[in-house]
């Protein structure tokens, strides 16, 4: 393999002006996209956004003004991928760990147990549902709308509209019916800005202001990010960062491996969807490894890039694995309103990685896969001997060799035992053989990472985890209920990732997950 250094690859793309093309939407700068896929100039509208910043946050403050008047408590935001990650981020990182006002919610699941969980701890007369989908027809939010516009009150009156607003694209679906006046409020979000670069757009921006998060020091420094990221310069620091992913991937370092500060541990699920989704086709890709236990120098394996954010994070680990000879690329943040700027120069890096690559970052043409396999496969009982038992599972982590990784995806209430169960089990897989690991909930996974499952390199082994007992909702005017869409949504993605040559095991549950995902972890320590 020809060694790329990083220094080569990115005095390449200055003498390219890959920089300077990517702003004047020079198409020649990546590959076609797929069939079916939009061009570069219907999708680099986020270059804009971060300079009408402040006018949008403006604009949300003063229908922020009509929501106190309201007296609303809750802003649940029903959403997937790119309509909510950002909103994810922003909460994590901006309420300074204490509850906004209103307090702001991120739906992103069918899972009935989760759906019920929210339904019992809002009062939907008090509560604005933020009904945020590109499409206007993503069947998570959709399904999640159906049961909210059932569970409150009055929703044929004026007063019941009220509590719903559509955040949707011009000519969609759900914008028609916001026409026709199904929602107290309906804001179009930018055509030519695809979901997951959408962070700076209205489905990022407008929960936040509605909850009272203070965004201005946010934009500043996203604006300061943009006109850095416009120069033809080795000090680009978005450049400088695709040139880091690019390089390292070709010479057969695929997993990015972000470690983070505290307050900026949830930006790790944005950057999934961002690297996964934008350069995971075509047998390539880069792998976030975002959210693992840190371990000591010496257990990474070596097809690892490392990414620390935050100039104090794990200094010492840092100094060690650079004396192993680990790349390392260190993002300075002061503060959490750094965030703007980092959502741009990752934005502005993966589209220079994707170069590098020679991927085309703006389409994701293996999805729309298994969402088809879902939709046939709804309402279909799941056969009593699908699945694998615990020593199938450890088994086949044993036999994962170097260059590989392992994802867990879990269709499971998510709470933080569960999480924490997952992030042991994390750990002991890497202790054990030293492969990389991923986790996610499903089904948000497959709105982020599932397009690198599908269309990345064939070195996975995936784990999924799938509830096998839960009190069953209906979705109110749907033939099928919550409980049916998520199992299909598990089988169907398992199936299709089978089809594409990925290792798949699953497991369904009808105990408790934390046992199962224990006695696996323990399985493992005593190898």
């Amino acid at each position: 393999m020809t060694t790329n250094s990083v220094n080569g690859v990115l005095e390449g793309l200055v003498a390219q002006r890959v920089a300077s093309r990517i702003w004047a939407k020079d198409p020649s700068v990546w590959p076609s996209p797929d069939d079916g896929g939009d061009p570069a100039s219907n999708t680099l509208g986020w270059l804009q956004l971060p300079i009408g910043l402040p006018r949008l946050i403006e604009q949300f403050q003063e229908a922020r003004s009509n929501l106190a008047k309201d007296e609303i408590a809750d802003i649940v935001v029903l959403g997937m991928g790119g309509s909510s990650m950002t909103t994810l981020t922003l909460q994590s990182m901006l309420s300074d760990g204490e509850s906004s006002s209103p307090k702001l919610r991120v739906l992103d699941t069918v899972h009935p147990d989760s759906v019920r969980d929210t339904s019992e701890s809002i009062d939907p007369s008090k509560t604005l549902f933020v009904i945020s989908s590109k499409s206007g027809s993503t069947v998570e939010p959709l399904s999640l709308e159906s049961h909210f516009r059932n569970f409150t009150p009055k929703t044929g009156s004026e007063a019941g509209r009220r509590n719903f607003a559509a955040f949707t694209d011009p000519g969609t679906p759900m914008s028609e019916r916001a026409r026709n006046g199904e929602f107290g409020t309906w804001i179009s979000t930018p055509l030519d800005v695809g979901g997951r670069f959408s962070a700076l757009s209205t489905f990022g921006i407008a929960p936040a202001v509605f909850a009272g998060l203070s965004l201005e020091g946010v934009a500043d420094n996203a604006v300061r990010m943009a006109q850095e990221c416009s120069a033809d310069s080795p000090t680009n620091p978005g450049l400088q960062l695709g040139a880091f992913l690019g390089a390292n991937a070709l010479n057969g370092k695929d997993k990015v491996t972000v470690v983070t500060s505290p307050e900026y541990a949830a930006f790790g699920l944005w950057i999934d969807q961002l690297l996964a989704e934008s350069t995971g086709k075509h047998e390539k890709g880069l792998v976030p490894v975002t959210g693992e236990p840190i371990l000591s120098a010496e257990r990474y394996s070596e097809d690892r890039q490392f990414v620390f954010i935050g100039s104090k994070t794990e200094i010492e680990l840092r100094s060690k694995l650079e004396e192993l000879g680990h790349p390392v690329f260190t993002v300075e943040v002061d503060d959490a309103s750094d965030i703007g700027g980092e959502f741009f120069r990752w934005e502005f890096a993966t589209a220079v990685a994707g170069s590098v690559l020679e991927i085309y970052p703006f389409d994701q043409p293996d999805v729309e896969t298994a969402k088809q396999r879902a939709r046939d496969l709804v309402g279909i009982e799941r056969s009593e001997s699908t699945g694998s038992c615990v020593e199938e599972v450890v088994e086949a982590i044993g036999h994962q060799s170097a260059g590989t990784y392992i994802s867990i995806v879990a269709f499971l209430p998510e709470s933080r035992e569960v999480t924490d169960a997952f992030n042991r089990l994390r750990q002991a897989i890497t202790l054990a053989n030293g492969i990389p690991t991923t986790f996610g909930y499903g089904p948000r996974y497959l709105h982020s990472t599932g397009q690198l499952f599908k269309g990345g390199p064939k070195n996975n082994l995936v784990i999924g985890f799938v509830s096998g007992k839960y009190d069953d909702l209906p979705i109110p005017g749907a033939e099928y209920t919550f409980g049916e869409l998520l199992n299909a949504q598990a089988q169907g993605d398992f199936a299709v990732m089978r089809e594409v040559g990925q290792s798949v095991k699953e497991i369904y549950t009808d105990t408790d997950p934390v046992d199962v995902v224990e006695k696996i972890t323990t399985a493992l320590v005593s190898l």
